[in-house]
């Protein structure tokens, strides 16, 4: 499910607000794989989060 959150965040369909509180420890580790892996940037993650990557 946190990979479906991603998707959409990074989509743009969904906002960080949307979501359940009960998935944003995934999600932020589904992202912080994103962004260590290049898919997403550091600045896409405080964008998507509204926090600083610290990976």
């Amino acid at each position: 499910m946190e990979r479906i959150w991603a998707n959409r965040l990074i989509a743009g369909t969904k906002t960080w607000e949307e979501m359940p509180a009960s998935r944003r420890a995934g999600v932020k580790a589904e992202l912080a794989k994103r962004v260590t892996k290049g898919k997403i940037t550091a600045e896409q993650y405080k964008e998507i989060t509204g926090e600083d990557y610290n990976g």
